[in-house]
Parts: C-alpha cells; sequence; structure tokens
C-alpha cells in the first residue's frame, strides 16, 4: 500500500465499550505527541446512520497500528479479539502490528501471546513511546516514512507515559464471572402465550455478561442499535437452509425443561459464520438454563409446570470442531 509523503500515522484504538473514556484519554496522549498521529475510537469517530461494519473494515484498512486495551482480563474480550484477528487478515500478518496494554500482573489475552504487549508500567510505556517516535518502522513494517517525531524529548515521554498510566483503571478488586463460551440469554416476561417451544418473540437480553457482541456477530446481527429477537436469530442461522431440525430438537427440550423432565442435550447442529476463524463451523445449541417466577402459573391456555411462568432461557452454543479449526 502506497504511503504518501506528510500522511498521517493512523491507530486503530480497540476498547470494551466500559473503556470509553480510558481510550479517549490514550487517543488524547497519542495525539499530543504528534500531529501526525491520528487515533480512531470506535463509539466517538463513527457518525450516526453509518454502516458500522463498513466503518470498522475501512479504519482497520488504512491503519498503521492497532493498540487493545486490555484492562481486565475476567472480561468477555471475543470482540477485541475478533478485531485484531480481522486487522491482520487484511493484509500481510508482518505489516500489521498489534500493541497490547495490559495491566502488569494480569498479562496479554493469550490470541495475542505472539505479538507486542506492553505492561502498564513506567518504564515499558516509555520504550514503546519512544520507539513509536523515534524508532517507528520498529513498531509496525507498514510505516516506511522514517520516524515520527525523530527530536521527541525525554519529559514529553515520560509525561506521555504517566498519562497512560493514569487513564489505565487498576482494575481493583472485585469479583467478576468469567463466561468461557457462547451464551444465548433470552427475555421471556413479556410473552403470555409461551407454547411448546421457545418463541420467536423472545427478547435477545444483549449485554456482555448475557448475550455478547461477539456472539451476535456470528448471526451477522452485532449491529444496530435495536433489541434483537430469537425468531432473528433462528432464521439468520438457517438462512434459508429449509434443514431446521437443531431448532426443533431444541425446543422439544425446552418443552421438556418446562415440564421438569429429563432430556438428553441436541446433537443436531446449526452453522453460523466464526469471525475469528474466518470460516463457517458448526455449534449445537444446547438449553442450559431457565429461570422462573417464584409462584405457580397452571392454566388452560398454559402447560402446567410445577415451580412458575418461565423469565428467561439461557442456550449455549457448543462448537462442533472440524479440521479447519486445526
Amino acid at each position: 500500500m502506497a504511503k504518501e509523503a506528510g500522511e498521517k500515522f493512523h491507530v486503530f484504538m480497540s476498547h470494551k465499550h466500559d473503556d470509553h473514556l480510558v481510550a479517549m484519554a490514550v487517543k488524547k496522549v497519542l495525539e499530543d505527541l504528534s500531529s501526525r498521529i491520528e487515533c480512531f475510537v470506535s463509539g466517538s469517530d463513527i457518525s450516526a446512520g453509518t454502516d458500522w461494519n463498513v466503518e470498522i473494515r475501512a479504519q482497520l484498512l488504512k491503519s498503521h497500528l492497532l493498540i487493545l486495551l486490555f484492562t481486565e482480563p475476567s472480561r468477555n474480550w471475543d470482540w477485541c479479539l475478533y478485531e485484531a484477528g480481522l486487522f491482520t487478515s487484511l493484509g500481510m500478518t508482518d505489516e500489521h502490528a498489534v500493541v497490547c496494554l495490559y495491566r502488569p500482573h494480569a498479562g496479554s489475552p493469550r490470541p495475542l501471546s505472539n505479538l507486542q504487549g506492553v505492561p502498564v508500567e513506567a518504564e515499558a510505556v516509555q520504550r514503546f513511546l519512544n520507539d513509536l517516535c523515534k524508532e517507528t518502522w520498529r513498531i509496525t513494517n507498514q510505516w516506511r516514512l522514517g520516524a515520527l517525531v525523530p527530536r521527541v524529548s525525554n519529559l514529553a515521554i515520560e509525561a506521555a507515559a504517566a498519562g497512560i498510566i493514569q487513564a489505565f483503571p487498576d482494575g481493583g478488586r472485585e469479583d467478576l464471572t468469567y463466561h468461557p463460551c457462547h451464551r444465548i440469554v433470552l427475555d421471556l416476561r413479556a410473552i403470555e402465550d409461551l407454547g411448546a417451544r421457545i418463541p420467536d418473540a423472545a427478547l435477545v437480553i444483549a449485554d456482555e455478561s448475557a448475550t455478547s457482541t461477539y456472539t451476535l456477530s456470528l448471526f451477522n446481527l452485532a449491529h444496530g442499535r435495536r433489541a434483537r429477537t430469537w425468531g432473528e436469530m433462528a432464521a439468520a442461522a438457517s438462512d434459508g437452509d429449509a434443514d431446521t431440525t437443531w431448532r426443533s430438537d431444541l425446543d422439544q427440550c425446552f418443552a421438556a425443561a418446562l415440564n421438569e423432565q429429563l432430556f438428553s442435550p441436541t446433537k443436531t447442529t446449526m452453522q453460523l459464520w466464526d469471525p475469528w476463524h474466518h470460516h463457517r463451523r458448526g455449534y449445537r445449541a444446547i438449553l442450559y438454563q431457565i429461570v422462573r417466577e417464584g409462584g405457580r402459573r397452571v392454566g388452560a391456555d398454559a402447560i402446567p409446570t410445577a415451580s412458575g411462568r418461565p423469565l428467561q432461557v439461557t442456550i449455549v452454543l457448543d462448537p462442533v470442531l472440524t479440521k479447519a479449526d486445526d
């Protein structure tokens, strides 16, 4: 990719929604080092009405460096890792640089263990900023226009490093829950007539502790502001395929669970797009949990249940390994 003299050095800042203020602070620190540095922070730099997926891909294509702000390992980082994987897949891997800023005692995410990691402590951050300014080609081979700030002072480097360290959260000691699998959590509270199947109108609870953005991306439903429904997810999984055996099997499990009957997990699979491995793969949809209200609800128009009306259902997606995953 040809680079013009005086071109901006583009940095893509990958971060979780909760760390938006951290990303903005790091953006300011880097852009204050040089007017040639331009950082993209999703959530601030995408205009309303813009196709989010197209804009993210366009920004990754023109970026020289991706910085991942890895603030807390117990969170779900699938989407940020997807951005990093997409970034490296858009060109030759050795011409794209991914730098992970992480808290020293936490370590960097395993999928990025072979890439550049910078613990957020004075010496390491100063070394990274010094290389970025004076030996930019060591940070990314795609930049071929020499040092960004060859005469940057030590005081400026020290101040910039201090700004990043101050902005980075210390993480605290609160307990966090890590969910090591794809989960679909559905809200059934507004559904009066459940019938014997998971209703199409059940709303997807979109949250990193419930149905994560990365899980929604498997169905190509990660973008947009309105709430998604189970019917939309099932339709996206079918994608015109007449064989919806997986859903029939899942509904049988749901009906059995409502009556507190034992059942075996489904063996049939749905085909979803795996953005990290860049191919379609099979997943088994397994009914994991049903949350009920406290009182009993038995009537002529409702399935008799021993423990009250269902309020929420959780489905786990179990990946089926193939040769493409090796």
